[in-house]
């Protein structure tokens, strides 16, 4: 499966611009631990425009946890959605987005689970949406090009990630993913299992 992201006229601001129609549904429902069965319906899109890349992502998972507010926090203890996305097909690195319900985000550039940096850029400069209503909850962002050619030094039209849906506490403890991850326990730090990504016209 290669995930092609279409091109929008216009930068996306809104998680309901009329633009996402147009976007290529994903779904983020692949069980990798037979220990852990619960998937939430949970899907994904990408578009990219002059400005950048653009994310939405939607969940039915109730009942939602939410608990961290701190920037960089462990959001993956509560309900929570995350992207990994490897921008450049040259550079080995990844960058790492989590975030629960509250919108609050954990941001680290990475090569593995153990190797990693925290850039200075917070929630504001990513343009993170996050709205909660009684069907779903749903999450925008925008990761700006100018941010990726920064730290990877120029992107690629071909990129590698993987989308994921956790909750590591809880009565509903869960990890899915867009594509599988064949580790014997949850790690969804193995860029080895990310899929094919392109940036299309």
């Amino acid at each position: 499966m290669v995930y092609h992201i279409r091109k929008s006229a216009k930068r996306i601001t809104s998680m309901f611009d009329e633009e996402w129609k147009r976007a290529e549904i994903v779904h983020i429902d692949k069980i990798n631990w037979v220990n852990y069965p619960y998937v939430p319906y949970t899907t994904g899109r990408i578009m990219h425009s002059d400005y950048g890349i653009h994310i939405l992502m939607q969940t039915d998972e109730k009942p939602l946890l939410a608990r961290f507010t701190d920037q960089n926090s462990s959001v993956c203890r509560d309900s929570c959605m995350e992207l990994f996305i490897s921008p450049n097909d040259g550079d080995k690195r990844y960058i790492n987005f989590e975030f629960n319900p509250f919108g609050t985000m954990y941001l680290a550039v990475r090569t593995s689970r153990f190797d990693y940096e925290h850039p200075k850029e917070n929630r504001e400069y990513f343009e993170v949406q996050s709205l909660v209503d009684e069907e779903k909850w749903t999450l925008q962002l925008t990761i700006p090009f100018e941010f990726i050619d920064k730290i990877f030094g120029g992107h690629t039209r071909s990129m590698r990630a993987n989308m994921y849906k956790c909750t590591e506490e809880g009565n509903c403890e869960h990890y899915v993913s867009l594509f599988p991850v064949n580790t014997p326990k949850p790690d969804f730090h193995r860029p080895e299992f990310f899929g094919d990504f392109i940036l299309c016209d």
